[in-house]
């Protein structure tokens, strides 16, 4: 190859969860792969220490298996987490990661499987010619360089490529074009967890053990700053009364606060996400001064906000099928589904940042059908993660963590088998793929078993 050369069998472009998994998954199918990340690392919303929410259903039976699975045992081996927990509340357990472990470990994983990374890069557009993406267009350090690709996996969280190979889209609600607000986490050290939830903690407390820590102490649990109403407000440290705040964590001494939130912003537009970004990182400051003097266990620690901001939502695919409210509140399964999801719908007001849970109906999953990874139009692309095919009450369980790798493993597998069959991606036989998948571990349909020749 030339040096100005860049060529692969499958690109994904965006480097989080979803394009970890689907990276992974291409490449040990045998597919030249390579993944682009504007960031210099890889790993996404995990690397905050984010919870991977959630690999078991509300009734306690696990669907989210293969990559995502194999990623939670490495982590435990690594005393990076602690496993899945029972919390008792709005899901049934939780599983809390250390985002530095999670970020090394999938950067080495990735490393071993042959996947390319290139860092410090942003797709700008794409060449294209009937519906088949030729290349895409990344501006790289001082150039602009296209990368050739068989297929395309857009894990952009934004449907950058998508959209820019002129797949249609839907952004935030159809009424409005309202988004749920961006956030950013905050991690602070030194923190006596038990204490904590003593302070603020409300309703059910996951509690976990490690083995250099065999007591159990809090991994997961919601709080409130309704004890300081009148000093939040006066001293501008939140803007609403009974402020909600949610931890998170796999160690006896540290914790991340998920409570910050800025709205009206669009996450496709980067001055408005920068101008966001800034706000956040000073909202985050002022809670993690307010804890420490105000809260018991928060005293004499040091805190450090996230180097990015968290978005939830902008632009969803019109896919070949979008999951609807009704699929997910009904616990839809589909035969072409390549996994399921089981996050409750979880919405944060596009006005109020006021959080509504409703459970997944049925047996506390839904499924998840390739069509809706497929862009209508499109021969050579699939998406994964938060901008699949997903109408807005559906994408508030789609865009969560778990869903995310599971759409990611099935779009690495589609793409890989696509690339290497000559077929375009709407013409692979859903069969075949589910049954590679199955083989791999996953959960398809309800069963991890390949049925007949894979």
């Amino acid at each position: 190859m030339a040096s100005d050369e860049l060529s692969c069998d499958v690109l994904v472009v965006g480097g989080g969860v979803t394009g970890v998994a689907a990276a992974l998954a291409a490449s040990r199918s045998g597919a030249k792969t390579i993944v682009l990340e504007n960031k210099p690392f890889v790993g996404g919303n995990a690397t905050t220490g984010l919870a991977l929410h959630t690999f078991k259903s509300k009734l306690g039976k696990q669907v989210v298996f293969g990559i995502g699975q194999e990623l939670v045992d490495d982590l435990v081996d690594r005393g990076g987490a602690v496993g899945h927990i029972p919390y008792g509340g709005f899901v049934h357990s939780v599983t809390p990661v250390d985002g530095d472990h999670f970020r090394i470990l999938v950067t080495e994983k990735l490393a071993e499987a042959g996947v390319m990374i290139i860092y410090g890069v942003n797709a700008v557009g794409v060449d294209s010619e009937d519906g088949a993406i030729l290349a895409v267009k990344v501006a790289m350090k001082n150039q602009l360089r296209p990368i050739g690709a068989k297929v395309v996996i857009d894990c952009s969280g934004d449907a950058d490529i998508a959209v820019a190979a002129n797949a249609g889209f839907r952004k935030g609600r159809r009424e409005t074009g309202k988004m749920q607000p961006v956030s950013m986490l905050l991690r602070c050290f030194g923190t006596e967890n038990e204490k904590v939830f003593d302070a603020m903690g409300q309703g059910e407390v996951a509690m976990a053990t490690r083995p250099d820590h065999p007591v159990p102490f809090p991994v997961y649990f919601r709080g409130s700053l309704s004890k300081w109403n009148d000093e939040v407000l006066e001293q501008k440290i939140v803007s609403n009364r009974d402020h909600m705040v949610f931890f998170n964590t796999v160690w006896p001494n540290q914790l991340n606060i998920n409570t910050t939130a800025v709205f009206g912003v669009d996450g496709t537009d980067p001055i408005a996400l920068s101008r966001a970004t800034v706000e956040l990182t000073r909202q985050a400051a002022r809670i993690g001064d307010f804890l420490k003097r105000n809260v018991d266990g928060f005293q004499g620690t040091h805190y450090v906000p996230s180097a990015f901001a968290g978005v939830r939502e902008t632009r969803n695919i019109e896919g070949q099928y979008e999951i609807t409210s009704e699929d997910v509140l009904s616990g839809a399964k589909f035969d072409d589904s390549i996994g399921e999801a089981c996050f409750p719908v979880d919405i944060h007001d596009p006005d109020t940042g006021q959080v509504s849970l409703q459970d997944i109906g049925g047996d506390g999953s839904f499924g998840l059908p390739i069509r809706s990874l497929i862009p209508k139009g499109l021969r050579n692309v699939l998406v994964a993660g938060r901008c699949i095919s997903a109408d807005p009450i559906a994408h508030a369980s789609t865009r969560n963590m778990g869903a995310c790798i599971v759409t990611g493993e099935a779009a690495g597998v589609a793409a890989a088998m696509a690339a290497d069959r000559g077929t375009d991606v709407p013409e692979l036989p859903v069969a075949d793929l589910q049954n590679e998948l199955r083989r791999r571990g996953a959960y398809v349909n309800g069963s991890r078993e390949p049925v007949g020749k894979a």
